[in-house]
């Protein structure tokens, strides 16, 4: 330990090499000691020796700057003290406590972005667990039971990427080759008829078809979407049919045995399911035909919700409007509403919907309501001379990056 004020006195030979000697000694110890230099200088190095700490003297020589603690018993440096790091160019911006996510870090964990936008670890999720994401944080979930890998669900339905309420041309923008897409699609609805008897029926235009269409983006680039429009109300039994809404694969690829997937009245049968059916999924062929793309429904279980949500009795078609059987006790979740039918009772409303639009009211004086957009069907009319059904309103398509 030496310290000196390193101020060479006008002295004896002697007494100068001596005054040297000790400015060297103190220059080459740092000037360490367990109080500070009593003459200090700018810039000037000092060894705490009671703290084992290295400091530097600040410009304004009016404080000192801690560089590092030393461990002299283990011949290290203990800690240093920085208000920032710069490795190369790059400032270090993490905090000790996210790079500490680094240090013995255990088996099979992994380090993402959490709520707060710090580093953080996600443990290993169970044997037989996948890595899921629900759109904004990650999760080990169990595998289904067929073993495919989970099908990745909106967050909300209610809030689609992109709506088209006019046919187009699907582009993937900015979206990679890999990322999913679903493809909601809902087909023109039905007008409803007009009767002008007193016992006759005038039935409820049918809401439009609803189609799930899933797969990655690279599938659906390019492709063309066409929007079905509403069928007119007419002075029968029923009016028009809806046009279905369709998405027509680019023509380098095609889906498996037809050159489109429409919705629409004629996609679907006459059976009421509550299961989620016409839902597909759009998968890229071998690399033997690369622009092949095959068409499957996707396995049900994968879609099982367990029960409709209350007051809805469909997914992905409408019940045909009836007259006594009107209102939400006939909602559909994905398609549009079906349209009242009329008799001898007064105005009824037509069916809901919980994404598409609902069904229009019947009347038995001539106004029938038309079926909301979109995909509505159109109210039926009956008891007036020259009845005509309403008209149903047109489809739309609906896009969900997820």
């Amino acid at each position: 330990m030496s310290q000196h004020d390193f101020n060479i006195a006008n002295q004896s030979f002697p007494a100068t090499r001596t005054d040297l000697n000790n400015a060297l000694a103190a220059l080459a110890s740092n000037s360490s000691g367990d109080a500070e230099p009593a003459t200090k200088y700018a810039n000037q190095w000092w060894y705490e020796t009671d703290t084992n700490t290295l400091k530097l003297r600040n410009e304004a020589n009016d404080a000192w700057i801690s560089i590092a603690v030393l461990d002299q018993s283990g011949n290290a440096v203990q800690s240093i003290t920085t208000a920032g790091l710069t490795l190369g160019a790059t400032a270090i911006s993490a905090t000790g406590a996210e790079i500490n996510q680094l240090d013995a870090i255990t088996r099979g964990s992994i380090l993402y972005g959490n709520a707060s936008g710090a580093t953080a670890r996600l443990a290993k999720g169970a044997a037989g667990t996948v890595l899921t994401s629900d759109g904004t944080d990650l999760s080990f979930a169990a595998l289904p039971a067929s073993g495919a890998p989970p099908v990745v669900f909106p967050s909300d339905w209610a809030s689609p990427t992109n709506t088209y309420n006019s046919s187009g041309t699907w582009s993937k923008g900015s979206l990679g080759d890999d990322d999913y897409v679903w493809f909601f699609m809902v087909g023109g609805g039905q007008g409803g008829g007009g009767q002008p008897n007193t016992n006759s029926t005038a039935r409820g235009g049918e809401g439009g078809r609803a189609m799930l269409l899933y797969g990655k983006a690279e599938v659906f680039d390019g492709g063309t979407y066409t929007i079905g429009t509403g069928g007119a109300g007419g002075t029968g039994f029923h009016g028009s049919n809806g046009a279905a809404t369709s998405f027509t694969p680019a023509a380098a690829s095609y889906v498996s045995g037809e050159s489109s997937k429409s919705t629409g009245i004629a996609e679907m049968n006459n059976t009421y399911p509550t299961a989620l059916t016409n839902i597909l999924e759009l998968v890229k062929g071998a690399a033997s035909s690369p622009n092949y793309i095959s068409a499957s429904e996707l396995t049900p279980h994968l879609f099982g919700l367990g029960v409709l949500p209350t007051n809805y009795i469909t997914f992905l078609y409408s019940r045909l409007g009836d007259f006594n059987l009107s209102g939400n006790v006939q909602g559909s979740v994905f398609s549009g509403g079906s349209g009242c039918s009329a008799y001898n009772t007064g105005n009824n409303t037509g069916s809901i919907s919980l994404f598409s639009g609902n069904g229009g009211a019947s009347s038995s004086s001539g106004s029938p309501s038309a079926g909301t957009f979109p995909g509505g069907g159109g109210g039926g009319s009956a008891k007036v001379s020259g009845a005509t059904g309403a008209a149903g309103a047109a489809g739309q398509v609906r896009v969900y990056h997820v």
